[in-house]
């Protein structure tokens, strides 16, 4: 699927009007290797669960706006209780900024994504990992901390899971939440990430460009 002008490059998600001030906090996506990467900023306090699609990101955005302080613009790191957000807990992945910012650690990784992935990064860090996968989304993780802003992005990846003869893709949805201490600054990052199958010979995987 190629987008007119008019229409959004987000599957999952009917994102506001970008915002000039957010998006210029953002990545470009043509510098990375991810296949029709799309990405998007939002204010924590404009938040609306109505313009997701994935109940995980609903449930996690309704948690979010539940707990937002105003005076931090956002929620403490403290107050998160996965057993709060029961509906999107196989999606989630907790990380801690590092290195001031310039990596990761992995502290919740979802079994969902576990299953999908293959392997669980829990305790890992992304210097330890250093892959084109953790290269290409590390500049994703740095905007939502560096800034206390909350990014959503939508990106394809081929699925490797065996016995798949055929090739096949997922269309993932990542929601990157901004959690923060009592001085606004990020100390954790509540993300989301689903993916959705994209049905093999659709119109969408044979024309879609690669980016």
């Amino acid at each position: 699927m190629s987008f007119t002008p008019d229409q959004s490059p987000f599957i999952y998600a009917s994102v506001p009007e970008h915002d000039p001030a957010i998006q210029k906090l953002l990545p470009d996506p043509r510098q990375y290797s991810l296949r029709n990467y799309a990405i998007c900023g939002f204010r924590n306090a404009g938040l609306d669960s109505a313009r997701f699609i994935h109940t995980q990101h609903r449930c996690l955005i309704d948690w979010f706006k539940g707990r937002f302080r105003s005076d931090l613009d956002g929620v403490l790191f403290e107050d998160f209780d996965p057993i709060d957000v029961k509906p999107a807990l196989g999606s989630i992945v907790v990380l801690e900024p590092t290195d001031d910012y310039e990596g990761y650690r992995y502290r919740l990784y979802g079994s969902q994504v576990v299953d999908t992935y293959g392997f669980d990064l829990t305790g890992r860090t992304s210097a330890q990992l250093n892959t084109q996968s953790t290269r290409n989304v590390r500049p994703q993780y740095q905007a939502a901390a560096r800034n206390n802003i909350t990014v959503y992005t939508e990106h394809d990846l081929r699925r490797r899971k065996e016995p798949d003869i055929i090739e096949r893709w997922d269309r993932w949805s990542r929601l990157i939440l901004p959690l923060v201490d009592e001085e606004s600054v990020v100390r954790r990052l509540l993300v989301s990430m689903v993916p959705t199958e994209i049905p093999f010979n659709s119109a969408y995987e044979s024309d879609a460009p690669a980016r």
